[in-house]
């Protein structure tokens, strides 16, 4: 028994030595790296910014090191341009072969070089790299494949748009962010491709997201989609009756009255319609708003309060009459007092 505790002893003092030479070593390379990089920059720097400026001369890059070290300034560079110089540095890394690299990246083995080069690529932003990115849409990894069709949806054609939505409907439950930046894209660079995201037939989950770019980006020409959430689910029509609220869209005020004062639904919904009543400011939802101020739930009384205080004068007119009637136990404390 003493043997085989000597034993374990000793393997169990190897493995620690191990482990103590292996972050040794990891450190030395690290602060090598941050050496190296410190000596490199500089040049990098200068060489960019020459290169913008209007060299004729793209910089020569010599080494490994000074490779990675002119992709990670080009990278930090480019978040920062606009226009004819973010094109002329987006051509110069296609030039000097980062943008290939990247797409041969894009079929490594190991998942963790395959996402960081369509992170690369999704920075860059070369339409070189659309075959590749398509066959991306393919690989293994949900958040690869989505961080494919996000870029797809910046730089490709109509030809791959389908397939940017049909990633964001695929993997919106295995990797929700990284699908919802796919919509969001569809939703900034090609706005009609999410009316087949906002209808019926795609799954809950991704409606929603859609629902949401579709109002954050005023997108009035899915109004009328929008306006078909409102009999979904309490989740979604919430969503629907924002994005109607942002648009502005006059024409949904009927349907979101009919909303706001439906007893069957539940208050998350009804005082997402109130809200959007208030902030599209049609006098016609005045009587509806003013009903809702007896409403049992308290977050659609206050939603009421707040919607009718950006009516004028009319809506400031109902608070304060609402607030003198003793017989109104619902009306929030201080409506009276509202603007």
């Amino acid at each position: 028994m003493t043997g085989v505790l000597v034993s374990v002893v000793a393997w169990l003092a190897v493995a620690i030595g191990l482990i103590v030479a292996l972050n040794i070593s990891n450190r030395i390379v690290v602060r090598r790296r941050e050496l190296q990089e410190r000596r490199l920059r500089p040049r990098a720097e200068l060489s960019i910014a020459e290169y913008l400026a209007g060299s004729a001369a793209a910089p020569d890059i010599a080494g490994k090191g000074e490779r990675a070290v002119m992709l990670k300034v080009a990278i930090e560079a480019i978040y920062d341009l606009r226009g004819s110089e973010r094109a002329r540095l987006v051509e110069l890394l296609e030039q000097r072969g980062f943008v290939a690299d990247a797409m041969s990246g894009l079929r490594a083995r190991r998942r963790a070089l395959r996402l960081r080069a369509a992170e690369t690529l999704a920075v860059i932003g070369s339409a070189v790299a659309v075959p590749a990115l398509t066959a991306g849409l393919n690989d293994r990894d949900a958040v690869v494949r989505t961080t494919c069709a996000r870029t797809l949806a910046e730089v490709g054609g109509d030809d791959v748009t389908d397939s940017a939505v049909a990633a964001a409907e695929r993997d919106m439950v295995a990797a929700p962010g990284a699908a919802a930046a796919v919509v969001l894209a569809l939703g900034i660079g090609r706005p009609s491709a999410l009316a087949p995201l906002l209808r019926r037939a795609a799954a809950p989950e991704v409606r929603l997201v859609a629902i949401a770019v579709a109002g954050v980006l005023r997108l009035s020409e899915h109004a009328p989609l929008l306006q078909a959430c409102l009999a979904d689910r309490d989740d979604l029509a919430a969503a629907a009756a924002r994005g109607l609220g942002l648009i502005g869209e006059v024409r949904s005020v009927g349907a979101l009255m009919a909303l706001a004062s439906d007893e069957d639904r539940g208050p998350l919904a009804r005082a997402a319609a109130v809200t959007a009543l208030g902030t599209i400011g049609d006098l016609s939802a005045l009587p509806v708003l003013e009903s809702q101020l007896r409403a049992p739930d308290w977050s659609l009384r206050a939603a009421t309060t707040e919607a009718l205080s950006r009516l004028g004068e009319p809506g400031a007119a109902a608070l304060r009459a609402a607030g003198s009637s003793h017989s109104d136990p619902g009306v929030p404390a201080g409506a009276a007092s509202q603007p």
